[in-house]
């Protein structure tokens, strides 16, 4: 695979209310509170991931490179979830077979095409050798 095209930077946020931002001092309620609080970030998580895949789809790419996210407790904002990266463009690169081209070669030889067995003699020669074998 290769990069073709970098489009650039790409990043998306998305807000939600805390859950414990308005704690109380009652125990069963803070575990409660705590597995909202889980909940939701998981949610956030992939709420954040939808949206920056539809961004990079909307800007041509298809894989976004150096991908990072983080979740940010802003008090009275609430749960920030943040992510960035750089968007590209990756495409699967051919790749040549050389050992089908080299067994060509091979089978040629082997036919008995010595002017093809010649040519390839010569060229591994170095010039020394070359006015050697002309004499």
């Amino acid at each position: 695979y290769t990069v073709s095209h970098v489009f650039g930077f790409v990043e998306e946020l998305v807000v939600a209310d805390d859950p414990e931002f308005e704690w109380s001092d009652n125990f069963n309620q803070a575990r409660a509170s705590h597995e909202t609080r889980q909940t939701l970030m998981y949610l956030l998580d992939a709420k954040v991931r939808r949206r920056m895949c539809k961004k990079v789809l909307e800007m041509g790419g298809n894989a976004v490179l150096g991908y990072y996210q983080n979740f940010d407790m802003e008090g009275d904002s609430g749960l920030v979830a943040r992510t960035y990266g750089t968007c590209v463009l990756i495409e699967k690169k051919e790749i040549v077979d050389i050992a089908s081209s080299d067994q060509g070669m091979i089978k040629a030889a082997a036919s008995g095409d010595d002017d093809h067995d010649e040519r390839a003699l010569v060229s591994k020669n170095t010039p020394r050798q070359d006015m050697a074998r002309s004499t």
